[in-house]
């Protein structure tokens, strides 16, 4: 058993994940700990300031901060890629993608990506590099954004970078193509975090204005997988204070989600594959029979990921053998990732979610939950089986 400490109920209670740019004003053991502890779920190390052997410290301090508190936080290395370097894909990308996997880390953003080409030459460099790190990529370019479909169908994950995008489109476009991008990662299963200057006044106030509280609720209401805080955890003034204020907003946002929209998907949207049949059936399960959580057995994160495409109202509970699935599934949308050892058996693995959800005051006796996973057990990607379990 590693590490989760699976009674945080404010975490069980929040849907919306939260990525945190680390900076001056927050690379000190001490403040990463409170950060974590305050609703930190991904740290954001943005190489376009520091050295890579500053940015290997802070890595350092983020993966003794998780321990010590018993909570899985993610690391998403922030490549600046051809902003600050020109040359050909390994050149601009290559000694980052080593560093990456140098300090085993769980998400690699590509920046100023105009291509689903782009994409594909850096996923190959990383083919070849023998490394298997999730790619996110940022859509920041006009370029794009007028091919956002298909370069998210190629990515593990999308970001709005609304900073730079604004700056390449009209702003009056921006929230349209937010609620687009959104969308369209959702759609896919992608997870997608929304960006830039979220709560960009607490850099040197206390408090927020009403439109960025307003601002973070409306990418909650769109979809969003994670809200990212940049300046204001990196060089702000109040790094905790703008974490609190962040979760407090996703929270209120959150009790007008429509969790019952499994019922109203539009059926020639579903996707024609097993596992998400299945991901939704447990789903829509768990809503009609009011199940007390869905818990899924994943090796690589994928069951859990198909669950939470489709925005159930109760927590998922991603149970892996994996440390790094663990960590990577914290920037999934209400999925609560924990290392249990390997179910040997069904009958096992149905033990193993009864006990995971009651360690977590999920159920009671006689409660329901809805479990799922793939068969015969332990292959990624092979989600085809939904139970209904009595505790």
């Amino acid at each position: 058993m590693l590490y989760f400490v699976i009674m945080n109920t404010d975490r069980l209670t929040r849907h919306v994940k939260i990525v945190c740019t680390l900076g001056p004003a927050s690379d000190t053991p001490e403040i990463i700990e409170k950060m974590i502890s305050a609703g930190m779920d991904v740290a954001r190390l943005n190489l376009s300031y520091g050295t890579l052997e500053e940015h290997r410290n802070t890595v350092a301090m983020v993966r003794a901060a998780a321990r010590k508190i018993g909570l899985p936080t993610a690391v998403l290395l922030d490549c600046p890629g051809r902003k600050r370097r020109t040359g050909d894909t390994k050149t601009v990308f290559g000694d980052h993608l080593q560093f990456a996997q140098d300090n085993q880390l769980d998400y690699i953003a590509l920046s100023f990506i105009t291509s689903t080409e782009q994409v594909a030459e850096v996923q190959a460099l990383a083919k070849a590099m023998k490394i298997n790190i999730p790619i996110i990529t940022k859509i920041e370019k006009g370029e794009a954004l007028a091919v956002s479909d298909s370069i998210i169908a190629i990515s593990d994950g999308v970001m709005v970078a609304r900073g730079d995008l604004g700056l390449q489109i009209n702003i009056e476009k921006v929230p349209l193509a937010q609620k687009k991008i959104i969308h369209e990662a959702n759609h896919r299963g992608k997870p997608v975090i929304t960006a830039t200057e979220m709560l960009e006044s607490m850099v040197k106030s206390p408090t927020p204005t009403r439109a960025e509280a307003t601002d973070v609720a409306n990418a909650v209401l769109d979809g969003t997988d994670a809200v990212m805080l940049s300046e204001e955890t990196s060089v702000g003034q109040y790094p905790l204070e703008a974490i609190k204020m962040m979760v407090k907003i996703i929270l209120e946002a959150e009790t007008v989600l429509p969790h019952d929209n499994v019922y109203n998907e539009p059926r020639a949207d579903f996707l024609s594959q097993v596992d998400d049949a299945a991901a939704r059936a447990a789903c829509d399960i768990a809503c009609q029979i009011n199940a007390k959580a869905i818990v899924a057995l994943t090796a690589g994160g994928t069951t859990a990921l198909r669950v939470a495409k489709h925005r159930p109202a109760q927590p998922i509970l991603a149970v892996t053998l994996s440390e790094i699935t663990m960590r990577r599934l914290n920037l999934v949308w209400g999925t609560y990732p924990l290392v249990k050892a390997s179910p040997n058996s069904l009958e096992e693995w149905e033990g193993v979610a009864r006990a995971v959800t009651v360690e977590a005051g999920l159920a009671k006796t006689d409660d329901v939950i809805v479990v799922t996973a793939g068969l015969p057990l332990g292959i990624p990607g092979s989600t085809n089986m939904v139970r209904v379990l009595k505790v």
